[in-house]
This record gives C-alpha cells, structure tokens and sequence, in this order.
C-alpha cells in the first residue's frame, strides 16, 4: 500500500515559534530550539521508506525549508487557511487522493521514532484513524485511511481535552480509531529540561 507523511512546521522565525518557551528562555533560544527539533523530526525521512511533504507555514519561501526539501528530497506543500483542524483536515483529504494510508506528524516531539510511525501504519490495517497522544492531553500524530469533514469540529486547540474532544468527534462521525502508546513534545520550560536531561543540544535553561 502506498503511505505518505506530513510534517506540520513552522517557519523558524524569532517570534513566532515557541512562544510559550520563549517567556523563560528568550526568543532567539527557543527559535533555536525549535530548529532543532524540526531537523530531528526531518532525519526521520532518512529512515522511512514513503514519500514525505513538509506543510510549511506560512509559506513555503523561508530559506530552511528550501535547504531542507533540497538536502532531503522532501516535497514543500503550503498550509491552508482556517485554525489547526482545517488546515489538518485540508492536507489529510489531499494525502489521500493519492496516496492509501497518511501520517501527519507535528516537528516538536523529540521522541518520535521511526518504529512509532511504523505502528500507526500498521494499525491502519484495523482502524480508520490512529492517534498517538501527548502527555498533556493533545495528540503528537494522527494517521489515517479515510476522513470526514466534522472529525475536527469543535475542537478547541492548545487545551489539555483535544485529544479527549477528538475521539468524541470520531465517534460521533462514526470513524473507528486506535492509540499509540503516549508520548511527549516541546512546549515550555519544563518539557526543555526533560529533554534536555535526555542529552539535548540545547544549552542550559534559564531559571525564573
């Protein structure tokens, strides 16, 4: 079967990435910090054997990501308009016009493998969606094998009951669904020190 997958990412501009992390450790260091992470994130192209597509926002001009479709093969696509679950939903229907199986995958989670994206394709064989969750009650992937217009509405993005709100959503337009083992990202101080602590490249924290 033919899969493909979708990485959402951000242009790594000060400013605009990291902005919860930003507060304690400036806007330069968690710009850095999230380069980082998406470089890692990109390194698992090296390892997966379908076509890739780097969802840029909010374009696809911005130098790295023009480096990065060179240095590893990887297809640029655009983000749609609308909140996250538009935009997700968006590049989902399109993967599969084409493509029997899709993973789209965010760029902050420093402990994605290539055997996690492996499980949620192979649990496609059973399940119309697959979810892999985030400690803080989000979700760090969602696969699929079919979609359907409302599978995102009313979700309130950023809160600790999306991932809570999206099975109920799934449910409700009648999507059969699975969940990977949880894992974690990025998002503030706290995630940076775990990582850290794990042998990140991302010098000391700052205290506050």
């Amino acid at each position: 079967m033919q899969t493909l997958l979708q990485i959402f990412a951000k242009a790594p501009v000060l400013g605009l990435v990291k902005t919860r992390l930003s507060v304690d450790i400036g806007e330069q260091a968690a710009c850095d910090a999230y380069t980082v992470l998406l470089e890692k994130t990109l390194q698992l192209v090296t390892t997966y054997t379908g076509l890739t597509e780097i969802y840029c926002a909010p374009d696809d001009s911005h130098h790295f990501f023009q480096a990065c479709a060179h240095r590893y093969s990887i297809n640029l696509r655009v983000q749609g308009v609308g909140d996250l679950g538009s935009r997700m939903l968006e590049a989902l229907q399109k993967g599969l016009e084409t493509y029997d199986k899709v993973v789209l995958i965010g760029a902050d989670c420093p402990v994605l493998t290539a055997e996690y994206l492996n499980a949620a394709l192979a649990a496609l064989d059973k399940s119309d969606v697959v979810l892999g969750p985030a400690e803080d009650g989000g979700f760090v992937l969602i696969a699929c094998r079919m979609t359907h217009a409302q599978m995102f509405e009313g979700l309130s993005w950023g809160l600790p009951s999306v991932l809570k709100n999206t099975l109920l959503a799934l449910d409700k337009v009648a999507l059969t669904h699975q969940l990977l083992p949880p894992l974690w990202d990025v998002d503030d101080i706290y995630d940076l020190r775990r990582w850290q602590a794990m042998g990140s490249p991302i010098g000391p924290a700052v205290d506050r």
